[in-house]
């Protein structure tokens, strides 16, 4: 796992502040991030995913709020990809690290995907799926991972690109359009859960591929 910080991290400067009340909400976090990452359900990684939200007040700073939560969705898909998914050596799963998108005899450039399978190959990832998880889909975010799977797919076309997200805010028009360079699309919330259409699909594409079990 590439991420510097883990929602491990931020659950512990919670849990050794200097205020009783951050403290309380950290001791609350552990035990339910140790819960989720025992069991997997989905309803456990959102009652903690829901506590960060409704004290944000209590966390404080905007940019440790956000990353808190993005980082934890990230880690709640990179677990499911461990745990649920039959990937073939020499291939793995990678959590936040750079992608290589194009190179030639002299240089080469590469993007930082939430999530990817593939091979590492000295300094960057050679992919053969790589995934967005947004825990708010929005017009914005929603571009941002279409020019970086637009990116990838020039480089190399037979990559399969997905988004996980938890709740959504676009047209859905827009949704259409980015079915494009976006090979699939899936929510993770109670009212629309698609864990398992996320698992067989990614599964599907590995066993065609030969690359799962």
């Amino acid at each position: 796992m590439a991420r510097a910080k883990k929602p491990v991290d931020y659950i512990n400067e919670l849990c050794s502040s200097g205020r009783e009340e951050q403290r309380k909400l950290g001791e609350t976090l552990k035990a339910q991030y140790e819960r989720w990452t025992k069991t997997l359900a989905l309803k456990d990684f959102l009652e903690f995913n829901e506590t960060i939200r409704m004290n944000k007040f209590e966390i404080g700073v905007a940019q440790f709020f956000g990353k808190f939560r993005a980082y934890a969705f990230e880690e709640y898909i990179y677990r499911l990809l461990k745990e649920k998914v039959a990937i073939k050596k020499p291939f793995e799963v990678f959590w936040g690290e750079k992608c290589l998108v194009w190179q030639d005899s002299m240089r080469s450039y590469a993007i930082e995907f939430d999530l990817s399978i593939g091979q590492k190959l000295g300094k960057f990832i050679d992919p053969i799926v790589v995934f967005d998880a947004k825990v708010e889909l929005d017009s914005a975010r929603l571009k941002t991972a279409i020019a970086s799977f637009a990116m990838l797919k020039l480089w190399k076309p037979a990559a399969r690109c997905a988004l996980a997200y938890i709740t959504r805010e676009l047209d859905n028009h827009l949704l259409e359009l980015a079915k494009n360079w976006i090979d699939g699309f899936f929510q993770f919330s109670l009212e629309n859960d698609e864990t398992e259409a996320f698992l067989n699909h990614l599964a599907q594409y590995l066993r065609t591929k030969r690359l799962g079990g």
